[in-house]
């Protein structure tokens, strides 16, 4: 083993994709070599390919994909299929957006890339009005997919649906490096941010590691995207409570 990674550590290849996946910041694993290992490990064995994060239709047959599926109730079952957006999301104008090509952390942009500064603040001013508007139900907690940083959860006396494990009732959070979120929604809702260009997939999502609606937000470009990246947050907060 030693010697492997010797080895390894001698390919110039392997070191440009460690740089590059450092670039992103810390987040979900190890922020070393061992952590780098760790992604490619399940880049290999059990994620998604990066183009399978945006295609149509993931989400027609859950109960092939569904983590959960087999234990949720008729009612939960419903829940997942339907939109808990308060109104269709518009397309989103210009390129698509994609996340970087690595499992884990799933980032669209580098720790260093430059952000606006009064974007930056109105758009977590939001988010924190996410907890306030939810307080009867919700509460805030270090995130227990990234393992540091502030996420939104259930509190532990609302039912949670097993279409949403294993998050711990984890429902959203943004990452500090880059302004990139995550968020569980329905299947309904994560296919329209999908197709409209605000979200995709993350790699593991239909996998035994993390539920199929867990889905990655890109980085809002304007004030006017931080308000619709944040009626996706509270269609997720009102899955989540939905049971």
């Amino acid at each position: 083993m030693g010697s492997t990674l010797s080895s390894k550590h001698e390919d110039p290849s392997f070191m440009e994709g460690f740089r590059r996946w450092k670039a992103m910041g810390e987040g979900g694993t190890s922020y070393d070599m061992s952590g780098y290992i760790s992604n490619l490990t399940a880049e290999k064995t059990l994620a998604f390919g990066v183009d399978e994060t945006i295609k149509p239709g993931f989400y027609n047959k859950p109960e092939k994909r569904a983590t959960g599926w087999s234990r949720a109730t008729e009612t939960q079952r419903a829940n997942a299929r339907k939109s808990f957006l308060k109104e269709p999301l518009p397309v989103r104008p210009g390129p698509r957006a994609r996340a970087k090509p690595f499992v884990y952390p799933q980032r669209e942009r580098n720790a260093a890339d430059p952000q606006d500064p009064l974007l930056k603040k109105a758009y977590l001013d939001a988010f924190d009005k996410l907890g306030e508007t939810n307080g009867g139900f919700t509460k805030w907690g270090i995130s227990a997919l990234e393992k540091h940083g502030r996420a939104l959860f259930l509190q532990s006396s609302v039912p949670l649906t097993p279409l949403a494990h294993p998050t711990d009732g984890e429902i959203c959070h943004i990452h500090d490096t880059d302004m990139s979120g995550h968020v569980t929604l329905s299947f309904a809702d994560a296919e329209e941010v999908i197709q409209k260009g605000w979200g995709e997939r993350h790699r593991l999502s239909g996998t035994s590691w993390i539920h199929i609606g867990f889905t990655l937000l890109y980085v809002p470009n304007s004030m006017e995207e931080t308000e619709i990246l944040n009626r996706i947050y509270q269609a997720g907060v009102d899955f989540m409570r939905s049971g």
